[in-house]
């Protein structure tokens, strides 16, 4: 057996179980002696080496799960037959429990179904000399919310610990699994799966880069598990920020497009019915550009709409820009009007200005933010129109604890029980909000909008409190791309600010809780956000602004 670490909540035995139970499903090859490393690796430190130095992988199996390697890769190599399926499994399999053990990025771990999985397709490949499909072999990690057949779904709650398995995939996933996708580990969410931070009784996530910060939320398990090295790619989603924020906190590249272009019906169980008001959005997190491309490529491939009658008929097409003969107009909007970002995220965002200064397919334009305080809480105001009272009920039918950010959350001053004529005219004002944010935009006549992706890098553990510059675009239902820049955070280069006049009480906030060194080597990644319906453009303009990237100091 395993042992847990203790942990600061008082969970509810069974909670307690279902976290031994995970650690000891790691296989005894990629078991650490996780007390010692974590003495050799203190808070605050980057746990990255660790799956090197610790002597349970291969030089072949540290090859596979390189960084430097992204999931296009790892499908060419299989086709090549440079590798098998069942090694790349194995490989990232290990990594993953390795992950897990220094970061606590797992809900759950099936690595021998997984290792069978690849097997069959090896042998078909073998038999037939065709791949299955054009994840063959994809080890890919799933976020423990979405339904998964033979897996029981507990969206982060102890209240669904006795759920029964499901009886299917959802459609994401046999989508996957029918293109060749190896699913082998299941990653943590926060409690309520609505922190823009990951901790659940499953564990508190940390970040691989420094674990005194967070991964993000809530993909943070996602973000953590690909940051380590343990996925080459992972399925979450985004209501405020989910799939950006923990994009953010760990380099990654992630694009939350409109909600009714990629399968959301049933696709993961619901702790309650009322979230319409903002619905989610599905989408990958990854280690490139292309395999985002990738992503939607296979998933629009198989024309969804068909059996989804919330989708919109919108394949996957070159981009309308891709031809034109103007620049890019690009929209800057260095703050929100509400939060000045924290000094390592305003270096990186004007380093990416500079950087495309000059260059002729940009035009560099300001834009000017636009009633974003009164949308930020009118986006709280629609996650919660209840008040909260169903997921108070939902804790104290089992004792389970509320954890710091979950009440933050459920205590914003905006979230309030509605009647169902509140409720019908809180949706009057977002449809309001939405007319009029929508005629800015195209008066701004900007291409995307370039801008932070939160108040600042990766914060440290239960901090991170302000979600504007993410769940913004939710209310609006724009997609948003976040990228790496290629800079990290560092106290000589981002010292703490002065005292000044602030914006708002959450920019007085952001700005006395920056600590440069608690930030050190925290990933800087930016934000950019497009018209609806039009995720190739702005995928288009990433592999512009990408030509710089990485930037250097």
């Amino acid at each position: 057996m395993v042992q847990v670490t203790a942990h600061s909540s008082p969970w509810p035995q069974v909670a307690l179980d279902a976290q031994q139970a995970v650690m000891d499903s790691i296989p005894e090859y990629a078991r650490l002696n996780v007390m010692d490393w974590k003495a050799r690796y203190p808070p605050g430190s980057d746990v990255r080496p660790v799956a090197a130095e610790c002597g349970l992988m291969t030089a072949r199996e540290l090859e596979i799960t390189d960084m430097a390697i992204d999931a296009t890769d790892i499908i060419a190599a299989i086709k090549d037959r440079k590798w098998s399926a069942e090694e790349v499994c194995l490989a990232f399999g290990k990594r993953a429990c390795i992950a897990h053990q220094m970061t606590s990025c797992l809900a759950e771990i099936f690595l021998e179904e997984g290792l069978a999985r690849a097997r069959e397709l090896d042998e078909t490949y073998k038999r037939t000399g065709k791949v299955v499909g054009p994840l063959h072999g994809l080890p890919f990690d799933i976020k423990e919310h979405y339904r998964m057949k033979g897996h029981r779904s507990t969206v982060s709650s102890v209240d669904r610990l006795s759920a029964p398995p499901e009886t299917e995939h959802n459609t994401l996933l046999q989508t996957f699994e029918d293109a060749g996708a190896v699913f082998y580990v299941r990653s943590n969410a926060p409690q309520f799966v609505m922190h823009l931070e990951t901790h659940s009784f499953w564990g508190e996530t940390t970040n691989p880069w420094n674990t005194k910060l967070t991964p993000g939320g809530s993909s943070g398990g996602c973000s953590s598990l690909l940051a380590f090295g343990g996925a080459p790619i992972s399925l979450g989603g985004d209501i405020g920020g989910s799939l950006r924020a923990p994009a953010a906190a760990c380099g990654l590249w992630t694009l939350k497009p409109n909600n009714q272009r990629v399968p959301r019906e049933n696709q993961a169980v619901s702790l309650g019915l009322y979230q319409e008001g903002i619905t989610g959005s599905n989408g990958p997190l990854a280690r490139s550009l292309r395999d985002c491309h990738l992503f939607f490529k296979t998933v629009l491939g198989v024309q969804p709409w068909l059996n989804e009658q919330s989708l919109v008929a919108l394949p996957w097409r070159e981009s309308a820009l891709f031809k034109a003969t103007r620049p890019i107009r690009l929209g800057l909007m260095p703050n929100d009007g509400v939060v000045v970002p924290q000094p390592p995220m305003r270096r990186a965002f004007a380093s990416l200005v500079e950087a495309l200064k000059g260059d002729p397919r940009f035009e560099l334009v300001e834009y000017m933010p636009f009633e974003h305080k009164a949308g930020v809480e009118l986006a709280h105001e629609l996650y919660f129109p209840d008040g909260g009272k169903s997921k108070r009920a939902l804790l104290a039918s089992t004792g389970e604890p509320i954890l710091g950010l979950s009440e933050w959350i459920l205590a914003h001053p905006a979230v309030t029980d509605h009647t169902l004529d509140e409720y019908s005219d809180l949706l009057c004002r977002r449809n309001s909000f939405r007319a009029r944010y929508l005629k800015h935009f195209n008066e701004s006549k900007v291409d995307a909008i370039l801008c932070p992706p939160s108040y600042g890098p990766a914060q440290a553990l239960g901090t991170t409190k302000y979600w504007g510059y993410t769940s913004i675009f939710n209310i609006l239902d724009y997609p948003a791309a976040v990228f790496p820049t290629g800079l990290v955070a560092s106290p000589k280069l981002d010292p703490k600010d002065p005292i000044r006049e602030y914006l708002s009480d959450y920019d007085k906030y952001a700005a006395e809780i920056y600590e440069p060194e608690t930030h050190d080597n925290a990933p800087l990644s930016l934000q950019l956000v497009g018209r609806r319906w039009h995720e190739e453009d702005l995928m288009h303009i990433l592999g512009l602004i990408a030509k710089r990237l990485p930037l250097k100091l």
